[in-house]
């Protein structure tokens, strides 16, 4: 399986930015891979595909929490044993009878999910007998008793750690244990509470739309929280329907801010995981960049160090005393884009990530920013950069020459300038 998975991945030229995403997920505890949000409807739909795809984490050794609910199955098991169904402010009115069928349509689902994730290759565990979710019984909304609805009080954190430090994937339903019972528990509440405790890289809210929409139905590709989001939702960018998600997110990212949040389609999952580009949305809680036009008010020892450990070369001593039009620094030195003037033309002389960082989203925020800055704009790689096929995307045009390729994209470059690009001196050289 893993290797099917690998081959279709290496098609569309995106193996070796599996491998250096897989890099930088390795040196991640292995609780704080990520959270993976599920609804019920996007299990019933694709089911398969989403098991396929945890398996060949769990090949890769990585542990993802993953959390679901399972409405439109409750509903359907509801409506067959004549049991009524009314909701209050989004929320399930959960009597006695209606929990006996809530418990054992949640168990049921996640029984099957952990059979196929197993039966692929993974390795993962029915969590919900565990009893690692703590709930009590939720307060009336809007003056309805809800019944057996429960809010989450407490998450056995640390049974949590261990069950992915063993390399096995957690399957949480969104259902918890209280003191006289189970309860039934929002899957969006329980996800962002199990974020809160465990603080994982990512993440990951598995949707139908496949990311946040804005009014026109694109996708947006990424969103700061802290800086754009006031604005787009002022705009009406965002569609109605994505406003309350989107509050919420914002919400968990003020708790959490270390957490990348990336909503995705079923089927897009690895390449989000394993891609700069993604396929969704990625929304990040500001990514602290800072912009100069000179080296001088910044630590150059700092981002030599970068530059060098990203390249696997060193910096020649001079580069540091060349001018440059700007310099866009994450404010810890975590990834840095270097612009310099090329005959009247825009040159994007350096792009790097700290490897730690990768797996952030630091990547494509950075290349947003240059995006936003320069509407034209040239750069060469060598030819055995692993992020080529990304930069392919990202370009208009290429050309390859030697041992490099000189990427663009708005106006395509003259020959001259392309030559005047190939021509320039090494600024990274064999140690």
């Amino acid at each position: 399986m893993k290797d099917v998975v690998l081959n279709a991945l290496r098609m569309f030229g995106l193996d070796r930015e599996v491998a250096l995403f897989h890099r930088a997920f390795a040196k991640v505890p292995a609780h704080r891979f990520a959270v993976i949000k599920l609804s019920g409807k996007t299990l019933e739909a694709m089911s398969n595909a989403i098991a396929e795809d945890l398996a060949f984490l769990s090949s890769l050794g990585l542990t993802p929490i993953v959390v679901h609910g399972a409405g439109s199955q409750i509903d359907r098991e509801l409506q067959k044993r004549g049991i009524p169904i009314e909701k209050v402010n989004g929320l399930r009115l959960t009597d006695e009878r209606t929990m006996a069928v809530v418990q054992n349509v949640l168990n049921g689902v996640s029984a099957k999910l952990v059979a196929s994730i197993n039966k692929k290759g993974g390795r993962a565990v029915n969590a919900n007998g565990l009893n690692l979710v703590h709930a009590s019984k939720l307060l009336p909304v809007s003056g309805r008793d809800l019944g057996r609805v429960g809010q989450v009080d407490s998450i056995d954190a640390a049974e949590l750690r261990s069950l992915c430090q063993s390399g096995v994937i957690p399957v949480l339903a969104s259902m918890a244990k209280g003191s006289d019972g189970w309860y039934n528990v929002n899957a969006d509440t329980l996800s962002r509470q199990v974020v809160r405790h465990i603080k994982p890289q990512k993440f990951i809210l598995i949707t139908s739309t496949g990311g946040i929409l804005d009014a026109s139905g694109k996708i947006i590709s990424t969103i700061d929280v802290q800086r754009e989001l006031p604005q787009m939702l002022q705009s009406g960018l965002i569609t109605e329907g994505m406003k309350v998600k989107v509050g919420e997110i914002k919400r968990l990212l003020d708790e959490v801010p270390q957490t990348v949040v990336e909503i995705c389609a079923p089927d897009k999952l690895l390449q989000e995981l394993f891609t700069i580009k993604g396929s969704g949305t990625l929304l990040r809680s500001g990514a602290n960049l800072v912009s100069a036009r000179s080296f001088r008010s910044l630590n150059s020892s700092a981002i030599r160090q970068l530059l060098e450990e990203s390249f696997g070369k060193k910096l020649v001593a001079d580069y540091f005393r060349q001018s440059v039009e700007l310099v866009l620094l994450e404010k810890s030195y975590a990834g840095v884009a270097i612009v310099k003037t090329l005959n009247g033309e825009h040159y994007l002389d350096k792009f790097a990530i700290r490897q730690k960082a990768q797996s952030t989203g630091l990547s494509k925020i950075i290349w947003q920013e240059i995006k936003r800055a320069y509407p034209q704009l040239i750069w060469r790689s060598s030819v055995n950069n692993p992020v080529n096929p990304w930069y392919l995307k990202q370009a208009d045009g290429a050309h390859k020459q030697g041992g490099w390729i000189v990427f663009w994209y708005g106006t395509k470059p003259s020959a001259a300038t392309i030559q005047n690009v190939l021509n320039l001196p090494k600024t990274m050289v064999s140690a």
